[in-house]
């Protein structure tokens, strides 16, 4: 830091005396005169103000300073503690404790309190968490919620005082349903932090890219460099993976336009890990390999450039229309007959608006799911793609990557992690949405149930409440039956790698059984990419005991690889409630609904036969 010089001047009378005010002024011009001529002579410098960046002030000189520089040291700390618990935290997490806690939270807001509720609980949790919570704050996210409340006065408080039923009880619990689940999807987003970070949600008012990062999921969404660098760290670092071997290496150098897009793809924090790391490769292609934390982001960019998130929303606002809608259609001779009054008219066009965004908050949760598997299948095809020595179409897509160099050992090593890292991308966002599902099949089984008590004849409702469930079973049933498709697929990529894995194996056994053919007689090679692979072996090695070697040690990479791929498929396959989905699994599972669907139609029609009978 610069030296900062002070020139001070004191009085002939001392720092008591007193003088004249035209003394004292004399007094200042000759100071500041002197001060001109050391600036002249260079001996002082033309400016005493050091300008130092807010990043770099030290807290001793705060006293110094305006109050600005105290909130910017502040948001700082605070920036800074998020980012260390950002980098820090790989191990994916769910806590009941939070779940039931910030479920608790949401239902008295939506509930019973609102906006109000903060006068109950300032002290304790906190307002800080109050205000992170958008539960008291000037912004979108505190005016969504407050409609949702008022959408419950409307419906349910006011319903206590309604002669007239211009709301019935079943548009009533079926708001409270849509803002449970809205409550749930919350939750469930809450149980996945770390006790670290809320420790910070309930200590300090988070930034506005905290709370979107963490709970809105824009960045997942959107797959900003911020997340294409975080998830796929967290992932070496559950597994124990070296960075240093996330590199790899193609058989064929890549086309121009895909050298470009590679390059120019965004991987947020990652030099400054890498300063951190004492590391100094940070460029995307290093020694003829490619880094793979480029790869996999051009591979994710790719995706989102075909497949752009927001395609699945048209659905999710269509469903969401047609269950809050359904209950005034249903009813709309019943408003003919009666005078519906102003009042009345808002109080129905907030209960629609209430049980809209209910329904819509939820099922976006979960399209997000089919969306993220979705893109999984992708990345997997281009794994697939990578490995393949045959020429073969995957259904998502066209190829993007050339071949790997399976003479490469570090790029078999590579592949395999770039094979995890698909299967396992986005796990802390994945547990979020397993946990919803999961929650939300329990709904399901308790509708469905529900349902076959109402064709068995012991439940009796009527025919506007059968609707209203109908359309809810018919709804739940497509998502979860897809979600669980989705991951029936997923795991059958476990066999296809196999498979893929083995023919690889294959070809290295077949040079070794021909050795002689090969290197020592030189006779042609009838399959093209067989005779590719000889070309390269004789290139590196020229005697036959080097080559020899140098295969056992390329089939030992890939025995490794399909071993670290068995392990996967027994311990990180795609499950609910601890069962594997597969397709025979739900095949089953279907036969058995329908099973009991079909028991449960033939005994109301025996019941109707026997009733017209009596009759």
């Amino acid at each position: 830091m610069n030296n900062i010089c002070i020139t001070q001047v004191k009085t002939s009378l001392g720092d008591t005396g007193n003088f004249n005010s035209t003394e004292r002024n004399e007094k200042h011009r000759q100071a500041y005169s002197r001060v001109l001529q050391l600036k002249k002579l260079n001996l002082i410098q033309s400016e005493t103000r050091i300008e130092t960046p807010d990043k770099d002030i030290d807290e001793a000189e705060l006293p110094l300073r305006e109050h600005y520089y105290r909130d910017t040291i502040k948001r700082s700390a605070t920036i800074f503690k998020v980012a260390q618990e950002e980098m820090g935290r790989y191990q994916t997490e769910w806590h009941w404790k939070f779940f039931f806690e910030f479920l608790f939270y949401h239902i008295m807001f939506y509930n019973l309190f609102g906006p109000f509720m903060v006068i109950f609980f300032w002290k304790w949790p906190g307002m800080p968490l109050m205000i992170n919570m958008r539960f008291l704050k000037h912004h979108p996210q505190f005016y969504f919620q407050l409609l949702l409340w008022m959408g419950s006065l409307a419906g349910g408080y006011w319903y206590v005082f309604d002669n007239r039923n211009i709301i019935t009880f079943t548009e009533i619990l079926f708001t409270q349903f849509a803002l449970l689940i809205r409550a749930v999807v919350i939750a469930a987003k809450y149980a996945t932090l770390s006790k670290e970070r809320i420790k910070l949600y309930k200590s300090q008012v988070l930034s506005e890219e905290v709370f979107t990062f963490d709970l809105m999921m824009w960045d997942w969404r959107l797959q900003t460099p911020k997340v294409l660098f975080l998830e796929q760290l967290r992932f070496l670092k559950r597994r124990e993976l070296d960075p240093d071997f996330y590199k790899i290496d193609f058989l064929c150098q890549p086309h121009i336009k895909t050298l470009r897009q590679v390059i120019q793809v965004e991987v947020g924090f990652y030099s400054e890990w890498l300063e951190q790391q004492e590391e100094s490769q940070v460029a995307p292609i290093i020694d003829n390999t490619f880094n793979c934390f480029f790869i996999f982001g051009y591979l994710v960019n790719s995706y989102q450039k075909i497949h752009t998130p927001g395609g699945f929303s048209k659905y999710v606002v269509l469903q969401s229309l047609i269950l809050s809608l359904t209950p005034c259609l249903l009813r709309l001779q019943y408003f003919c007959e009666i005078e519906v009054g102003a009042v009345d008219i808002i109080r129905i066009i907030v209960n629609v608006l209430t049980t809209f965004q209910g329904f819509f908050g939820s099922f976006v949760f979960l399209q997000i799911g089919l969306y993220d598997l979705q893109r999984k299948f992708y990345i997997l095809d281009q794994c697939c793609y990578m490995l393949n020595i045959k020429e073969q179409k995957y259904s998502s897509g066209k190829k993007l990557l050339p071949t790997i160099n399976f003479n490469n050992p570090i790029t078999l090593q590579a592949w395999s992690m770039l094979r995890g890292m698909a299967f396992d991308y986005g796990r802390t966002y994945d547990f979020r949405i397993q946990g919803f599902y999961s929650l939300i099949f329990i709904g399901w089984i308790f509708l469905f149930l529900f349902g076959i008590g109402v064709l068995l004849d012991f439940i009796q409702i009527d025919y506007f409440q059968i609707t209203l469930l109908s359309e809810m079973l018919v709804i739940l049933t497509g998502f979860i039956g897809y979600y669980l498709w989705h991951g029936a697929k997923l795991n059958e990529y476990y066999e296809t790698f196999d498979i893929l894995l083995e023919d690889v194996r294959n070809m290295y056994v077949d040079m070794l059984r021909k050795k002689e053919q090969y290197f020592i007689l030189n006779l042609d090679v009838t399959n093209a990419i067989h005779k590719k692979f000889v070309f390269l072996l004789k290139s590196q090695a020229r005697s036959v005991e080097t080559i020899t070697q140098y295969i056992n040690v390329i089939i030992e990479e890939i025995d490794d690889a399909i071993r670290q791929l068995n392990y996967d498929e027994r311990h990180t396959p795609f499950k609910i409630y601890g069962i594997r989905i597969t397709l025979n699994f739900l095949q089953s599972l279907v036969v058995a609904v329908c099973t009991l669907v079909g028991y449960a139609v033939q005994q109301r029609m025996q019941n109707v036969d026997v009733a017209c009978l009596k009759n």
